[in-house]
């Protein structure tokens, strides 16, 4: 049997000599494996169809509930985010998060537009990188359910002034007042730059580190899930 679906790659691994199976993120199907033969190859003729970031309409063969990829046209390679290493790895963690949050065969059409989207905005925008990862992965998490909470004090209801307090195990802000012990302290700055990513706006022009720290303390903590290319982003930006 064989079907046709637009996907991106968002990663794959060696099989046999010459061969690969792909992670692809399908539309309408969710996160699919697909085998890909010869890639490996100098000269291979579906060489572009394996690269992570490939967004394809993919040809499917299956047979014995494995599919093989027999075709691709390409719609876009992204491939400007390979010219800049902050933007590479932005991507890069885009792409991981989601082979890490979205189970196979599970369809999630809305995180398959945000990545879409982000990935566009990360090669063609002129916007930071940091503030669009930022954006991403607040949009993410809260798709997977584990979106952060961005009002006033979640405890009393106050602004903030001077001092805010994460709360990671809810994933909400609390003031001096009402802080227990449970949490830690962050820059004003951190939490507001954070709270005009999640309104869907990707700060520009303001430093990302610290924020993408908390992210990457937050996904670990809460999601108990590391994303590696969000790793060395930081590492760079140290």
């Amino acid at each position: 049997m064989e079907e046709k679906t637009s996907g991106i790659v968002l990663g794959g691994t060696n099989y046999g000599e010459n061969d690969k199976i792909l992670s692809i993120f399908t539309l309408e199907q969710g996160v699919v494996s697909a085998k890909i033969k010869g890639v490996k190859k100098a000269g291979a003729k579906l060489k572009f169809a394996s690269e992570p970031f490939c967004f394809a309409e993919y040809v499917f063969a299956s047979k014995g509930g494995m599919r093989t990829v027999t075709g691709a046209s390409l719609i876009d390679s992204f491939y400007t985010v390979r010219e800049d290493i902050r933007r590479f790895f932005a991507a890069g963690a885009m792409l991981e998060f989601v082979r890490k949050f979205v189970k196979e065969g599970i369809i999630s059409s809305e995180m398959f537009v945000l990545l879409l989207n982000s990935l566009k905005s990360i090669s063609y925008g002129k916007l930071d990188p940091g503030g669009i990862l930022a954006c991403f992965l607040l949009s993410a998490l809260k798709l997977s359910g584990y979106g952060l909470g961005f009002g006033d004090c979640a405890e009393c209801g106050s602004r903030f002034i001077n001092r805010v307090f994460f709360d990671y195990a809810r994933g909400t802000f609390i003031c001096e007042k009402c802080f227990n012990g449970e949490g830690r302290e962050i820059n004003l700055s951190t939490f507001l730059y954070l709270k005009k990513a999640d309104g869907g706006e990707p700060p520009d022009g303001e430093n990302a580190l610290k924020p993408l720290k908390l992210l990457d303390f937050y996904i670990s903590v809460k999601a108990e899930e590391n994303i590696k290319s969000l790793k060395e982003l930081i590492k760079i930006w140290e």
